[in-house]
């Protein structure tokens, strides 16, 4: 704001400078004007007066009677420091006192004098020995107006000759001097006054840009506020549509497909019944996973939230673990490394996709070995690691792995983790192979940190949603890991 009012104030001032200069030229050549005009009109009543008087013997085109009506005029000034005449056409005559020096006129002067019009300049420092022989060369400079007039016969359309007038400047000087003061003292109170209406007015203005500007600001964080809540809807309906797709198209087959292979196991001899109860097992997790969906989703559309830490996430996840692990002979080695939160719906997600991973390196490591989970919180994203220590996986199984239908365990779907990346993708978050080999499969789930611009407000309603939380009333966060009904 104050250099746009430097600016302005400066253009301003420009303005009023240059306005002042244009008018102090035309109103010093008026001035230096007006004596060339009252010596003309001098020297026409005088050569009438003379010859009513008949003091004039000759016309004009005489140069004696030019410089007898010159001295006349001169004589009725003070401040006449010499006089000069010229012919017609510009050539020097003769001059008085006859020590005043030769001098040309220039075309442009000779023109105006030709059309009848008197011409006058002024120098504010003039060198006298220029203008007189006999002046000292070291005299000080004066003021100088020549004044140059057309002599013509009473009626006469040609000039007869030209008079110079060389006149002491010192009253023009004071006139000028007296006048520069003026043109000073309006300018300054022009400026003044009209810088203040500026300013004020760039005042009010700018007031009114620094509000509009600050409205502009918060509807611009509410449409911001407004799309990611958008973005998120989109992707909300968009993992929506994915696996209500897959739900629908799973989970009436799948029962289908449980009661029948249920029903084959209670039949079967018991050297084939081990088959068909691997069967149904296998089908017995595939709908726990879409059941575990189907309620994460759920919770996704209540108006309930609160923060979940990381190390109360990794509690949760291994309490869901430990007695699948136990039973595998497998123990299941944790880390969290960071004191940051989640929301309950981030939470969730996080939990659906960690359990599935470790349930599979459970399924892959041998008896005696370890699982491990880690949780660590960096600058700007959490990385979720899970790695166990199997045989690793195949180039051909790795090429298809988030396929479904591709799997490396005997009766396995390939489902879990192709559900699990398109929740990761729900969250803006990816779930990667990082590694596989022969000491064992590394997957990581990185997730971006969220801005929470209301961490005190959600603190509160947690605080207020204790008793009321899904922690303790259904929610997957605490729900525990339900064991397949034989």
């Amino acid at each position: 704001m104050i250099a746009g009012l430097g600016v302005a104030l400066a253009v301003l001032a420009l303005g009023i400078l240059i306005s002042l200069l244009h008018l102090r030229r035309l109103v010093f050549s008026q001035i230096a004007s007006r004596d060339g005009e009252t010596l003309n009109a001098v020297a026409a009543v005088q050569f009438a007066d003379d010859k009513a008087n008949d003091e004039s013997v000759t016309t004009l085109d005489d140069p004696s009677e030019q410089i007898r009506l010159a001295l006349k005029i001169s004589n009725r000034l003070r401040s006449v420091l010499g006089v000069r005449l010229f012919a017609p056409d510009g050539a020097f005559l003769t001059a008085f006192p006859p020590y005043i020096t030769d001098a040309t006129l220039s075309a442009e002067d000779l023109a105006s004098l030709r059309n009848l019009r008197p011409v006058s300049h002024f120098v504010a420092s003039a060198q006298l020995r220029e203008q007189d022989v006999l002046a000292e060369t070291n005299s000080a400079p004066v003021p100088l107006l020549v004044v140059n007039i057309p002599l013509r016969e009473e009626g006469a359309d040609q000039v007869s000759g030209i008079a110079q007038f060389l006149v002491h400047g010192a009253s023009i000087k004071q006139e000028y001097a007296q006048l520069d003061r003026h043109l000073i003292a309006q300018g300054a109170l022009a400026f003044f006054v009209s810088g203040a209406i500026v300013t004020g007015g760039l005042w009010i203005a700018f007031r009114r840009v620094q509000r509009a500007n600050v409205l502009l600001a918060d509807r611009t964080a509410n449409l911001l506020k407004a799309n990611r809540e958008l973005a998120l809807a989109a992707k909300t309906s968009a993992i929506g549509a994915v696996t209500s797709h897959l739900i629908h198209r799973l989970k009436n087959p799948l029962s289908g497909l449980r009661s029948f292979v249920q029903g084959q196991a209670q039949d079967q001899e018991s050297a084939q019944n081990t088959d068909w109860q691997v069967a149904v097992a296998t089908t017995q997790r595939m709908q726990l996973l879409i059941d575990r969906v189907v309620r994460v989703l759920q919770e996704q559309q209540t108006a309930v939230e609160y923060e979940v830490t990381l190390s109360e996430l990794l509690e949760l996840i291994t309490a869901k673990l430990q007695a699948i692990a136990r039973d595998a002979g497998v123990e299941l080695c944790s880390k969290v490394i960071g004191t940051a939160s989640l929301s309950n719906h981030e939470a969730d997600l996080v939990l659906l996709i960690l359990e599935n991973l470790l349930q599979n390196a459970i399924d892959a490591t041998p008896r005696g070995k370890c699982v491990f989970v880690r949780i660590i919180e960096g600058e700007t994203s959490f990385g979720m690691a899970v790695e166990d220590q199997g045989p690793g996986m195949s180039q051909e199984i790795m090429q298809r792995l988030f396929t479904p239908c591709s799997s490396t365990k005997q009766g396995g779907s390939g489902i879990g983790l192709t559900i699990s990346r398109h929740l990761a993708a729900h969250m803006g978050a990816t779930l990667e192979l990082k590694r596989s080999d022969a000491t064992g499969c590394c997957f990581e789930l990185v997730l971006p940190k969220r801005n929470l611009d209301n961490k005190a407000q959600k603190t509160d309603q947690r605080e207020l949603a204790n008793d009321a939380s899904p922690l303790r009333k259904g929610s997957i966060l605490a729900t525990p890991n339900p064991q397949p009904k034989e």
